[in-house]
């Protein structure tokens, strides 16, 4: 086989890998934006249970919590929202940032000027990443936060100490704990191998 011809399935392989972890890549910010749409589905269920005027089910007066929950309760969900929209957006325009990487599908990818391996590069994706994950995160918390408020403008103030409230609410930040704690650590290793994932192509 020719030198040229060599040359030209060289350049095919390095491309194919570079198509490979641009998808892998884009997938995982595919995935982040799902989970985001999930969240941001509960965070309008939440805004229609925002009624102060709403009596608790369990019927006691002395248990409502008042305007300043319903109140309170809107504005997480707020919060949240607004950081789901960041979250999604910042992924969204990381995504669309790596379709440049694919530009020049006939050049020898030695010849390309670091446009993917270059320190600024992996800095950007790193931080667009780092940026949709984290505001994802912070809406879940705030989230998590005007769960609880709805809980109690349904089933009474948590100072009540009612057993379906406390129960609903220990549940709650128990199971939503946990998968933080599980989401986290893979969301920064996902985030430093995303700032590392071009540099073994050649």
């Amino acid at each position: 086989m020719s030198a040229g011809g060599d040359n030209s399935v060289k350049v095919n392989a390095s491309y194919e890998k570079l198509e490979e972890a641009v998808w892998v890549h884009q997938k995982a910010l595919d995935d982040l934006v799902s989970v985001n749409s999930l969240f941001t589905a509960a965070v309008f269920v939440g805004l229609a249970f925002a009624s102060a005027g709403q009596q608790n089910i369990e019927g006691n007066k002395q248990c409502e919590p008042g305007v300043h929950v319903a109140r309170r309760l809107v504005k997480n969900e707020v919060i949240s929202f607004a950081c789901y929209l960041l979250s999604s957006l910042v992924a969204k325009a990381l995504k669309t940032h790596l379709f440049t990487y694919l530009k020049n599908p006939h050049k020898d990818l030695a010849k390309i000027p670091n446009t993917f391996k270059s320190r600024s590069k992996k800095a950007l994706r790193g931080t667009l990443f780092t940026l949709s994950a984290l505001t994802s995160i912070i809406g879940g918390v705030f989230l998590l936060y005007s769960m609880v408020d709805m809980i109690q403008l349904r089933l009474g103030k948590v100072a009540c100490k009612g057993t379906e409230t406390i129960h609903a609410v220990g549940t709650l930040i128990a199971v939503n704990s946990l998968a933080l704690v599980i989401y986290v650590p893979f969301v920064l290793h996902a985030i430093y191998n995303s700032t590392k994932i071009f540099d073994d192509l050649e």
